[in-house]
């Protein structure tokens, strides 16, 4: 009897190890006013991790000024919402930015 109490622990302690916990996200707002000061078309990157989803990069009108919003998650009452990227997709977003734009000034959300 004791040993398969023993069992029971063990095999419920390797199964609380292999769960994830799951952290809700927060989302970042952009705005409506802030985005007018946006191009009116944004552009799109995909991610090595996750290419499914697209990355939304906002220009600033007639500057070399980018901003990294992150992945479109909705909308709220007066505002864009973004869920923020990891720092290995942030560093693979600069690095395609940068490709083509040496002198660009990149800002995340």
């Amino acid at each position: 009897m004791k040993l398969y109490h023993v069992r029971r622990a063990l095999q419920r302690a390797v199964e609380i190890q292999e769960e994830k916990i799951v952290v809700p996200v927060e989302k970042k707002p952009i705005s409506k006013s802030d985005l007018q000061k946006y191009d009116f078309t944004p552009l799109y990157f995909y991610a090595e991790k996750d290419s499914l989803n697209r990355i939304t990069v906002l220009k600033e009108s007639a500057k070399e000024i980018y901003l990294v919003a992150g992945r479109y998650a909705g909308f709220g009452s007066d505002a864009r919402l973004y869920a923020p990227l990891s720092e290995e997709e942030k560093k693979e977003v600069e690095k395609l930015l940068r490709m083509g734009r040496k002198e660009a000034v990149i800002n995340f959300l």
